[in-house]
């Protein structure tokens, strides 16, 4: 046995005999970009196979090849860029020689591709499925049948929650059930645990308490529902500050309705922020305040950031929509609203605020609850599944 490398011993219908072969994955992925979820999820685990010593190459679309530079894994970026002019392109196989398994992290349309490469190639396929774009493309023609196909040719899809397996099995339920598992998505726990230096933001901030939403500014995030929060949060601590990290067409809407409610001075937008900027504003922060909503089969297939908020130590309110019941555990690493529940939302804000020592049991259970979700531990309920199916 390899030091660094995973080897399995398995029968080989070819040549007749026991054999054994270095387990070598194709990893299909629509983006790199660690500012996205996709890329997050694909750097992170990645990251973490390295590490293990799992042989794998990752392929990617040709339109994210200026990212590819720099990490210390095979990145091939061959495959097409996701638009409607580039629908035809999922068609093309790609020669998978020396691999044992295929494996696409995410849904349409990568997934059909990776299927149909596994299939010409004679490998056993794995696919993920993470949130909107496992479920929204079975309402739409003729994508459904596509993303169906591959949901069948999979030997296991797996899901970051049960949330997202429910609406698979609503949208897609076949006469033959469909092999679903849940695998967490992961957080670079040491990343956001670190102490990091926010002297300075302590001193701009002084005596706000400071709730915080990191995410795209578009409708499914429910940035509003916080805005919409405030003034009942505020008649009874009119010392918060909201701070809303991200960016997105949704901004001139939120800056309306701030203005409109008389909470505008109370709300600031402090844009894209990364590396230890962004881990900085989760330390900084007293509660980590974000209340997505399902909005048409849009919805958060996850939450990572509630992991990143939960490293980082700080108490959380959420709202019941899509996945989030798996990335905070209510009355234990935070508290869930009902979807859209703008009262309760205000009423746990208020409630923390109110119970400073209640607060900081969530952080420390949030800390522990992130610890178990580090990628190092994802990525190796991950290698279990490629020992399981890989074909050697």
């Amino acid at each position: 046995f390899g030091v660094g490398s995973f080897y399995l011993v398995s029968f080989n219908l070819i040549k007749g005999q026991w054999v054994r072969e270095n387990m070598k994955v194709a990893i299909f992925s629509s983006d790199i970009d660690e500012t996205n979820g996709y890329g997050n999820i694909t750097n992170g685990l990645c990251g973490e196979f390295v590490k293990a010593g799992l042989d794998f190459e990752l392929f990617v679309p040709q339109t994210v090849k200026a990212r590819c530079v720099g990490k210390n894994f095979k990145i091939n970026p061959i495959l097409p860029g996701v638009s409607k002019k580039n629908f035809f392109g999922f068609f093309k196989k790609i020669t998978l020689k020396n691999f044992n398994l295929a494996h696409s992290l995410f849904d349409f349309h990568h997934c059909f591709m990776a299927a149909r490469s596994a299939k010409s190639n004679h490998l056993p396929f794995i696919m993920g499925s993470q949130g909107t774009y496992g479920v929204l493309p079975l309402t739409e023609w003729p994508e459904k049948y596509f993303l169906k196909w591959a949901y069948r040719r999979a030997r296991e899809i797996i899901v970051p929650s049960e949330f997202t397996k429910e609406k698979i099995i609503e949208y897609a339920g076949e006469s033959r059930p469909y092999n679903i598992s849940v695998i967490h998505n992961g957080v670079n726990f040491e990343r956001f645990n670190a102490a990091k230096d926010i002297s300075n933001l302590r001193a701009k901030y002084q005596d706000n308490k400071i709730l915080l939403t990191v995410g795209g500014l578009k409708p499914r995030k429910g940035q509003d529902l916080v805005i919409r929060a405030l003034p009942e949060v505020l008649k009874k601590h009119p010392e918060v500050k909201y701070l809303v990290i991200g960016d997105g067409p949704w901004k001139k809407h939120l800056i309306d309705l701030a203005t409109s409610l008389n909470v505008k001075n109370y709300v600031e937008f402090a844009g894209v922020l990364k590396d230890d900027e962004l881990v900085k504003y989760f330390q900084l922060c007293d509660i980590y305040a974000h209340t997505p909503r399902v909005v048409n089969l849009n919805f958060e297939g996850f939450g990572i950031v509630y992991l990143e908020a939960s490293a980082s130590g700080k108490p959380i309110v959420a709202s019941d929509a899509g996945g989030i019941r798996d990335a905070v555990i209510h009355g234990k690493t935070g508290l869930i609203a009902p979807d859209g529940d703008v009262a309760k939302i205000a009423e746990y804000i208020n409630n923390l605020l109110d119970n400073p020592d209640y607060a900081r049991e969530l952080g420390r259970n949030g800390i522990e609850y992130a610890r178990s979700n580090d990628w190092s531990v994802i990525a190796g309920q991950f290698i279990e599944k490629y020992k399981k199916y890989a074909i050697l």
